[in-house]
């Protein structure tokens, strides 16, 4: 059985609009979709029988809801709905078990140009076994554009690299692979040392990133591919490439254990400043 595409709903312009994106995703990997409201059950007892009951129709409804506006414009694609009592951050990440993908909102903070994610997108984010997708309400319509990935060659990038090819593959979507680094400082009185240090670095990392990517470019042969090197901060070009984007892909390391859950800094940088949804996906 195909696994589904899941979007976590708890009826928020959000989460309404990572049900949509997730719709059309789910069309696109021909994947049923589900959508998951998680609610306060019996065992959490600061909720009384009243407002328990209230949530639960509210949270069913917004399903109902949710679910009429998408097999409107989605006829054909099978999409299931379920309410799991629990809190929403252990639900979810035990929903990504069982999905290909998993996709929640994001909310701005007022003015500021960016995601706001609370302790649950943290933690899906940084712990799901399944890449994850954060969308906001108010991202402009970028679905027809190309996808970023950021990329590092230097370390394990696999996960990243099949996931974004194979995710502008099923869109007909151009490829852009941005490696940014900072070249180290190269110390020295003469200009032509800094020239020749900073063209070979340069080269080097054109080289490395050609490395990465010959494989892939071999399996996707119709995905046109722009490489782009830059000696920037990763997070800052990141968040500059991902305007006009269609989506941003970007990795994290293997799930961490202990206190609380973490991203790295390049990976936060992004899911909170991007102009358009973001991907994290879990490199093994």
């Amino acid at each position: 059985m195909v696994r589904p595409v899941t979007a976590g709903l708890d009826g928020s312009p959000e989460s309404l609009a990572a049900a949509d994106w997730a719709a059309r995703e789910a069309m696109l990997r021909d994947a049923p979709l589900r959508l998951v409201n998680a609610w306060p059950g019996p065992e959490q007892l600061e909720l009384t029988p009243g407002r328990e009951a209230a949530w639960h129709y509210w949270a069913e409804r917004a399903l109902r809801s949710a679910r009429a506006e998408l097999d409107a414009e989605h006829p054909e694609m099978p999409i299931l709905t379920d309410q799991i009592p629990g809190y929403p951050g252990p639900v979810l990440l035990a929903e990504a078990e069982r999905a290909q993908l998993l996709v929640v909102g994001s909310r701005s903070l007022g003015t500021v140009a960016g995601f706001f994610l609370g302790s649950v997108g943290l933690e899906l984010a940084a712990r799901a076994a399944t890449p994850v997708v954060l969308v906001r309400a108010d991202t402009p319509d970028t679905r027809d554009a190309d996808v970023v990935a950021g990329v590092d060659p230097r370390r394990s990038c696999h996960d990243v690299l099949e996931f974004a090819f194979d995710t502008a593959a099923r869109r007909g979507a151009g490829l852009r692979c941005v490696y940014a680094n900072r070249v180290p400082a190269i110390r020295g009185s003469a200009p032509w040392v800094v020239d020749v240090g900073l063209n070979d670095a340069h080269k080097e990392a054109e080289y490395t990133l050609s490395e990465a990517l010959a494989p892939w470019r071999d399996k996707f042969t119709g995905v046109r591919v722009v490489e782009e090197i830059a000696s920037d901060s990763p997070a800052r070009r990141l968040v500059a490439a991902a305007a006009g984007a269609a989506l941003m892909v970007v990795g994290r390391g293997p799930r961490r254990t202990g206190l609380g859950p973490r991203l790295g800094p390049v990976a936060q940088a992004v899911a909170h400043h991007a102009a358009c949804p973001v991907a994290v996906v879990p490199q093994s």
